[in-house]
């Protein structure tokens, strides 16, 4: 099933016992297939609900997904997997409309791409059409597009958007993009050996709460935000936050946080009509000083010269 636009009777809670029974079935039929949703949207809220396997990205802004006490912002930096069973709610609230990006994997198919991935060929062949399946789990952070996952995402939005609707070729894609996401999954666990700790139960909750570091300062850089935020959010102490985060992102959090900060204020300067003072409020910059100098520093440019460069780059491809 594809959806390039969200169901209305999805976001009311009240309409109702005809919304009532449309909502039941078209859940029912959600928890039998899998579900591609690329949708253009300024304003939703959604759930909470408890889901299948799913991907989450979002373009030309930012959705929110509460999972828990967690509150996690996608946006074009990164994208999201929530397992399965996992519940939560969305919500996007924009400026300008944003590209709601997701992917629910029907029940079985991921077990079965993880089955396959971990069973030699030769087995494979015994096993014939029902090969071992085995159920997978993901960590639920925040994760940098990368070259893996992202291009096959923007590949699948690209077919919704056109208005394919090949049903053989979304199943191709969905088994393509579930290996992708076992491999990108296993590059991420690689992340927690760095850490000295002997036991690797240790190390892997290390981790878990330097990436809770990395998911706050990436859905909450608009606005101020001091070492003693980002600490709290990780439960860890400021020491040993600037050392492990600096360990595994290769940068302590004030060079993270500025770096996104600068992403999204050239997304703004290059996609939107902001002004640059409104750039700089909205990316949490404070000021239009501050955001000429990060440019400058950062990007070795300003703001009229990025602005003029991407004009100019649109006449030519005209």
């Amino acid at each position: 099933m594809v959806l390039r636009e969200f169901p209305e009777f999805l976001a009311r809670h009240t309409g109702g016992a005809f919304d009532a029974r449309r909502r039941e079935a078209f859940f029912a039929r959600w928890q039998s297939e899998s579900v591609i949703i690329g949708a253009r949207v300024r304003y939703a809220q959604f759930g909470p609900f408890k889901h299948r396997l799913s991907i989450k990205a979002a373009w030309n802004g930012r959705e929110h997904y509460y999972v828990g006490e967690r509150r996690m912002a996608v946006d074009d930096d990164t994208y999201l997997i929530l397992n399965e069973g996992q519940s939560y709610a969305s919500a996007v609230h924009d400026h300008a409309p944003v590209d709601s990006f997701s992917v629910f994997f029907r029940a079985g198919l991921a077990d079965e791409v993880w089955g396959a991935l971990s069973t030699p060929l030769a087995r494979a062949l015994d096993d014939g059409a029902e090969p071992f399946r085995r159920a997978p789990h993901f960590a639920e952070h925040l994760r940098p597009h990368d070259d893996t996952v992202s291009p096959l995402l923007r590949q699948i939005m690209e077919l919704v958007r056109t208005g394919v609707d090949d049903e053989l070729l979304y199943e191709q894609q969905l088994l393509l993009l579930l290996e992708r996401m076992s491999l990108a999954e296993c590059d991420f666990r690689r992340g927690a050996e760095s850490f000295e700790a002997a036991r690797s139960s240790t190390r892997k909750e290390l981790h878990r709460r330097v990436m809770l570091a990395a998911d706050f300062i990436h859905s909450n850089y608009t606005r101020p935000i001091v070492l003693d935020d980002i600490a709290g959010a990780a439960r860890l102490s400021k020491y040993y936050l600037v050392r492990l985060f600096s360990e595994v992102h290769g940068v302590a959090p004030h060079a993270f946080l500025l770096r996104k900060r600068i992403s999204a204020a050239r997304r703004l300067l290059t996609g939107s009509t902001m002004d640059v003072n409104e750039v700089a409020e909205a990316t949490g910059l404070g000021t239009r000083w501050s955001l000429y100098r990060q440019l400058r520093k950062q990007l070795g440019v300003n703001a009229q010269g990025l602005r003029g460069t991407t004009r100019a780059r649109r006449r030519t491809s005209r």
